[in-house]
């Protein structure tokens, strides 16, 4: 039991988001842009290989032309430290960051928390997804409000600077780069937004990069609840990652922040369950019924103390490249 225990803390030590700061602008050329990442747990590879060049696009790129060059960027700097490609994933972790990278541009501020009070687990299980997503993201911070171009065109300069912004960054602050560069992602959603061009102005995108990791599949779950109804979980962890657990946190109910506020949240920690629960065998208030295949299943109360709030669902495993347990899969639920 400490081995699972001494785990499940050495994950959640590391699954928060540390945000750098980028430069106000002034009323001249691009406005400045600042990055936001998690530090994960993965240390990146040390061996690198000799990868050839990209060709960049020729000419403007629509949206989904700069989400393919960025995720060729991506795949690029993941191949060069002997790493497998990522997916792009056009579902919802694309959704999520489309909608957070949307949120930052009009408002000039960058963060993983939303305008709306939203967080990234958050954003992801509402555009329907089930597995466990990191950001990265990057935006310009100077807090004037924007209207954003929705029929943008993005420079491929702009997506190579991101990147190479994500990736070229050094320890200790080096967050984006291993979140690149963890083994186990598989896949990929980007998040691409930017504000008309004014005359004193050119514009620059935000970005919102959504690592996910898919590794099972999982039974729906309510989006709301009523506080200490019971919760039924099951699904299906498949190989060459196993099942660990099943955890449940809580958080206060999202509310509005002021620009300012989310612009100065530079740090964003994934909530730690206050429950955590395992199979049988080891000392768990309700064991988790597993078998042969990799397929779970328990029911469990909803209820931190009988507080209202928002309960964060997550299905841990041991998964290639990490020695110790990772969130899988991180949903929300809604809880009065």
């Amino acid at each position: 039991m400490r081995q699972f225990r001494s785990a499940l803390r050495s994950q959640l030590a590391f699954v928060v988001v540390c945000a750098a700061c980028g430069a106000a602008s002034a009323d001249a050329t691009a406005p400045a842009r600042g990055v936001a990442s998690p530090p994960v747990g993965a240390s990146p590879p040390s061996h690198t290989t000799n990868e050839p060049a990209i060709d960049p696009p020729a000419g403007a790129l629509t949206l989904a032309q700069a989400r393919r060059y960025m995720l060729d960027l991506i795949n690029r700097d993941r191949r060069s430290m002997g790493l497998a490609p990522v997916t792009l994933d056009l579902d919802a972790p694309t959704a999520a960051g489309q909608r957070h990278a949307e949120d930052m541009a009009s408002h000039a501020y960058l963060g993983h928390w939303g305008t709306d009070g939203s967080v990234p687990e958050q954003r992801m299980t509402e555009a329907g997804g089930v597995d466990m997503v990191l950001e990265n993201a990057s935006c310009f911070t100077d807090e004037r409000p924007r209207r954003l171009d929705r029929a943008a065109r993005f420079e491929a300069k702009d997506i190579e600077q991101t990147e190479a912004m994500f990736f070229h960054e050094k320890p200790l602050n080096d967050g984006h780069r291993k979140n690149i560069l963890t083994p186990w992602h598989t896949r990929v959603g980007i998040g691409l937004a930017q504000p008309v061009a004014t005359p004193v102005e050119i514009p620059v995108p935000c970005v919102a990069q959504e690592f996910v990791d898919s590794y099972g599949s999982y039974a729906p779950v309510p989006r709301t609840m009523h506080v200490g109804d019971m919760l039924h979980v099951q699904g299906t962890v498949a190989a060459p990652a196993s099942f660990a657990g099943v955890g449940l946190a809580r958080v206060d109910p999202p509310k509005a922040l002021p620009v300012a506020e989310a612009n100065g949240r530079r740090s964003y920690p994934v909530p730690a369950p206050y429950q955590t629960y395992w199979p049988a065998g080891y000392k768990t208030p309700i064991p988790v019924r597993v078998d042969g295949t990799g397929h779970f299943a328990i029911d469990v109360p909803v209820s931190d103390g009988l507080k209202p709030g928002m309960y964060e669902l997550s299905v841990w495993a041991k998964v290639p490249g990490s020695p110790d347990f990772v969130m899988a899969s991180l949903r929300t639920i809604q809880a009065r």
